[in-house]
């Protein structure tokens, strides 16, 4: 099986909730070149980048688009970052999402996320 990378990026609103964007790539060299392009878009507008990595995974993403409102936001992930790994868990909720991430006592960069994008 052929492996592909996977671009995550958490950002912070002004109102403080994270949101994660998802890139699928087909080679390390193209996620760090979209990491790079993606990074400098957000902080050029002002929006604060707490997490983003390159990761080898199988997990495919719609494609991102700009959500018009958050209500077209319908998707929630719980993300484990440590030094070498990076789990993704798709949540049915935001409340579930939440109460999984205070229930977490193993990780410190754990956080909850909306993203428009689902998993394929």
């Amino acid at each position: 099986m052929k492996t592909l990378y996977l671009l995550i990026t958490l950002t912070q609103n002004a109102a403080g909730d994270v949101n994660a964007a998802f890139v699928n790539t087909e080679t390390l060299q193209q996620c760090q070149q979209k990491a790079l392009m993606v990074e400098s878009v957000f902080k050029n507008s002002d929006i604060p980048v707490l997490e983003s990595r390159c990761i080898e995974s199988n997990m495919q993403f719609s494609e991102f688009g700009h959500a018009e409102n958050s209500r077209n936001i319908r998707y929630f992930y719980l993300t484990y970052f440590n030094a070498a790994t990076t789990r993704i868990v798709a949540m049915p909720d935001w409340r579930t999402c939440m109460s999984q991430k205070k229930n977490n006592t193993e990780q410190s960069r754990v956080y909850c996320s909306s993203s428009v994008q689902s998993v394929q």
